[in-house]
């Protein structure tokens, strides 16, 4: 009857938390998935500014490449005027050399024959009248010959003027080709850099979405899990509810007797789990060590120890980053119960709390110590081999054995008492919050 009447009594109170679960854990997976979702906007922000940059260097890049195709064209224009003034400064060549072979072919008839002749074409004029027209032919000839020579020098300055204003014009157009090359091969620089740029930022996001979509899959994958044990609470529940109603219809007296004499949360004798096994050798051992005072308030048998608060079944830490049901869930909501919460909901697994604790200056020691939290490292004292466990010390016995309240050991969300003896107390770690 015992068994039957405390086992109605676990199972309402498992219901009755266990209806909060789904919100709580739903908030916890949806305060990741924003976190990731904010990384998304984050890295599209940036991708939409590396684009930005992309489309002003490809802009920049068809200007420059505009620019170079015209300083090409008029490179091309001035080569072909170089080739035309080419075909001119040959002709002029041709022009000079001929009039330098008449000069020449002068200059040595007036060696050979001397001023003489000049004066002999002169003096054999018949009349007055011929004499003055050979003095005009002589100097006509004589201007001839002058003009002749200054329109040899004018070409000449005129071929060189020519071919030094083409050859200017053209390195000009050399020197703008050249620095259009460089500035087209900078640009090119920078516009496969920020194609890489954005190649990397899409592979960031490509992360970023595959995380959130791992984070959307467990958060469905858990609320399955935790409506298929309720679905099996409920009917577990409902099964002995009416075996119980039956029972305590006849025995109401006896019932309420021993409810009030019983130690609530116990591990099951017949349990083979280490943790289990040491609790039930060790707590007879112990009990004259810390005798448990026991209270029976709405439907709901609690033990107190060592100077704390009774346990409040219903107490809920304002901060708190266990997950409904477990070890961790339960220590937050002790902590804060006694008057010491823990500040940061981030803590991780049992075995991880020494870790997390000594990062935000919390104190870490071997040394057990009543209102800590004693964290079970994996496989020590029947904790579970991965994640370990975490307990309140509610005293300290002075064998050096550790009384405890811890969640989970017995069963998801039970509450259970043990005392742990020294030896294994010994191998625990002690975080004062």
């Amino acid at each position: 009857m015992k068994k039957r009447l405390l086992t109605v009594l676990v199972t309402g109170t498992v219901l009755s938390l266990g209806a909060l679960a789904p919100s709580v854990n739903a908030q916890d997976f949806d305060s990741q998935i924003e976190t990731v979702n904010s990384s998304i906007a984050n890295i599209n922000e940036k991708k939409s500014a590396v684009n930005s940059t992309i489309d002003t260097l490809a802009k920049e890049l068809s200007d420059v490449q505009t620019k170079i195709d015209t300083t090409q064209a008029k490179k091309a224009e001035v080569q072909e005027q170089i080739e035309t003034l080419k075909a001119e400064i040959a002709k002029l060549e041709k022009v000079i050399a001929e009039r330098n072979s008449r000069l020449e072919e002068q200059a040595r008839s007036v060696q050979t024959n001397g001023a003489r002749s000049y004066l002999d074409f002169l003096l054999n004029a018949e009349s007055l009248s011929d004499a003055v027209s050979r003095i005009g032919v002589v100097m006509d000839l004589m201007s001839a010959n002058r003009e002749l020579m200054q329109q040899q020098a004018e070409d000449k300055k005129q071929v060189e003027s020519k071919e030094e204003a083409q050859q200017e014009k053209l390195a000009e157009q050399e020197a703008a080709e050249k620095e259009l090359a460089s500035l087209q091969t900078e640009l090119n620089d920078t516009f496969s850099k920020n194609k890489v740029l954005l190649a990397n930022l899409s592979q960031e996001e490509l992360a970023e979405i595959t995380k959130r979509d791992g984070l959307v899959a467990e958060k469905e994958a858990f609320q399955k899990r935790l409506a298929e044990e309720k679905a099996k609470a409920d009917a577990e529940a409902a099964r002995i509810a009416e075996e119980s109603r039956q029972a305590l219809a006849a025995q109401a007296t006896q019932a309420t007797q021993t409810v009030a004499t019983a130690t609530a949360y116990q591990a099951p004798a017949a349990s083979t789990t280490s943790e289990s096994t040491t609790s039930t050798s060790t707590s007879t051992s112990s009990s004259n060590a810390t005798p448990a005072a026991t209270t029976q308030t709405s439907s709901y048998t609690y033990t107190t120890g060592g100077g704390f608060p009774a346990v409040d079944p219903s107490f809920r830490a304002s901060l708190n980053g266990g997950y409904f049901g477990q070890c961790t869930y339960y220590v937050f909501n002790r902590m804060a119960q006694v008057g010491t919460p823990i500040g940061h909901s981030m803590m991780g697994n049992a075995n991880e709390w020494p870790s997390y604790a000594r990062s935000y200056g919390y104190s870490v020691s071997r040394t057990p110590a009543a209102g800590t939290a004693m964290v079970f490292q994996s496989g020590i004292g029947g904790s579970h081999p991965t994640y370990g466990h975490v307990a309140f010390v509610e005293s300290v016995n002075a064998d050096g054995s550790v009384y405890i309240s811890e969640m989970n050991f017995v069963g998801l969300n039970v509450i259970s008492y043990r005392t742990i003896p020294a030896s294994v107390a010994a191998q625990c770690e002690y975080i004062h919050f």
